[in-house]
């Protein structure tokens, strides 16, 4: 098959899951959030927050290192994941059992047991999202999606159900650790029954060195996490959990289509890894398909949240006042989310090259530079001074990389993407006044279908490309129509 049909399958798959996903997702978060209530909803939060920078540091790097490896020498897969396995389980198990044992000794109550039930669900997350390295490098992205809707299901059915029956936030965490243990099943009855075994026979002197080189692609995904979880981490230091429960609000419902750029660079790893080395001219236009994707999506989702934020909040959240602040800061962080498609499409030639360093040091930045807008920010505008600080160190981090990838922005046409952005301008004042006319559904409506209309209108893409992309045909990718 060839790779841009390839990467159109697995982006379709990868999508498809993704909508699922965000569709569930929103769905039981909002119940969630309306039964425990803003405070509870924070601490959760929290936890979950907490955790998650904790685990920052099991293994850093491993995971993406041996994952390149495999997709291009693809012999090396079982061996290679034992490796894995066997250095991210240990120092997750080291790093997330001292978390637990420091909240017991330091804490009491509910903050103490959601730290607990956190750190035991993040190892099991390390644990399967370890194993996708070898669904990842093989490209065999469906395994992933039944592994993660069988898990989200049995979670929002079983946290409902307890909810339900009058159990608190600390039933919901138990359903929560249930479900990743049940992914950790599912993953390895896939990855035994289609691929392989793990081999855990390397010796340990190989698993340092692998440790070794792994580091600088580690630091990345470290300092990546990190500016993901900075915000609610320092929104509980310095202010509150109630703080953090609207923040987070509007976080979850963002970070559903933020996901979205981590499924374009999954879709186009593997392919992007060989044809960086073997054809440069087809990894330019590689390049240039996933950012026209980027644009197509990133902005009208952008725009459309932007107007819509109250109503989704309302929609997701209930009219309780506690979470009305959350549409502004929702605003501010749809603002992202094109920010982050056009980072994840420009990054993708540094990692094709190898310049974790380089990709290291403009990550650092961006974190200390976030971690300094937060500080300012938060004491007087506390859940929206954090998203403003996110949409500032993000901003800034793009406009650097993109300057360290310049030579292949000539593989992109900027017709296209102007075309893309008066589209999107367009389309969102469409939506705008239908939503003062009629309400949000009128203006989700009225919306899409200017939208469509003008891209072909003013060429930003052809009828039949736009025909493809709605049929969900392998020729959906402008990298496959490329």
């Amino acid at each position: 098959m060839q790779d841009g049909r390839r990467i159109a399958r697995n982006a379709a798959l990868m999508l498809l899951k993704q909508a699922i996903m965000a569709v569930l997702g929103v769905v039981f978060v909002g119940y969630l959030a309306r039964k425990v209530g803003v405070a509870a909803w924070g601490e959760f939060q929290a936890s979950l927050a907490t955790a998650g920078m904790v685990t920052l540091v099991a293994g850093v790097g491993v995971r993406g290192y041996l994952a390149r490896e495999v997709a291009v020498r693809p012999e090396l897969g079982p061996r290679h994941l034992g490796a894995a396995l066997a250095i991210r389980g240990v120092t997750g198990t080291l790093v997330l059992g001292a978390t637990a044992a420091v909240a017991l000794a330091t804490r009491s109550g509910l903050g103490a047991q959601l730290v607990v039930l956190a750190a035991a669900s993040q190892l099991a997350t390390l644990l399967y999202s370890t194993m996708w390295l070898s669904f990842e490098a093989h490209e065999r992205f469906q395994y992933i999606l039944y592994a993660e809707l069988g898990a989200r299901l049995f979670v929002i059915a079983l946290a409902a159900a307890l909810l339900a029956l009058g159990f608190g936030v600390v039933a919901a965490a138990t359903a929560f650790l249930l479900g990743n243990v049940l992914e950790l099943g599912i993953t390895y009855h896939f990855l035994r029954a289609r691929l392989y075994r793990p081999e855990l026979s390397t010796p340990p002197a190989e698993l340092w060195e692998i440790t070794k080189r792994s580091l600088p692609i580690g630091a990345l995904g470290v300092l990546a996490s990190a500016l993901l979880q900075t915000d609610r981490v320092m929104l509980r230091a310095l202010c509150d959990e109630e703080a953090v429960g609207v923040y987070s609000a509007a976080w979850v419902l963002s970070e559903s289509f933020r996901m979205l750029p981590d499924v374009l660079l999954g879709a186009a790893f593997a392919a992007g890894m060989r044809l960086y080395a073997q054809d440069g001219e087809a990894f330019g236009r590689l390049y240039s398909g996933c950012m026209l994707v980027a644009a197509l999506v990133g902005l009208p989702v952008a725009a459309g949240l932007f107007v819509l934020a109250p109503d989704v909040i309302r929609l997701v959240y209930g009219t309780a006042a506690d979470y009305a602040p959350a549409a502004d800061v929702l605003r501010i962080l749809a603002c992202s989310v094109p920010v982050m498609f056009a980072f994840q499409v420009v990054t993708l030639p540094l990692l094709a090259a190898k310049r974790e360093v380089a990709m290291v040091k403009l990550l650092a930045l961006t974190l200390a530079a976030n971690v300094a807008l937060n500080l300012l920010l938060l004491p007087r505008y506390r859940a929206l001074g954090a998203a403003g600080a996110t949409l500032a160190a993000s901003t800034g981090s793009l406009l650097a990389s993109w300057i360290m990838t310049a030579r292949w922005a000539r593989f992109v046409a900027p017709g296209r993407v102007l075309a893309i952005l008066a589209a999107t301008a367009l389309m969102g004042v469409a939506a705008y006044a239908a939503r003062a006319l009629a309400g949000m559904w009128a203006s989700i409506a009225v919306g899409v279908a200017v939208y469509v209309v003008l891209l072909v209108a003013l060429r930003a893409v052809s009828f039949r490309e736009l025909r493809a992309l709605l049929a969900r045909r392998v020729r959906a990718s402008p990298a496959a129509a490329t």
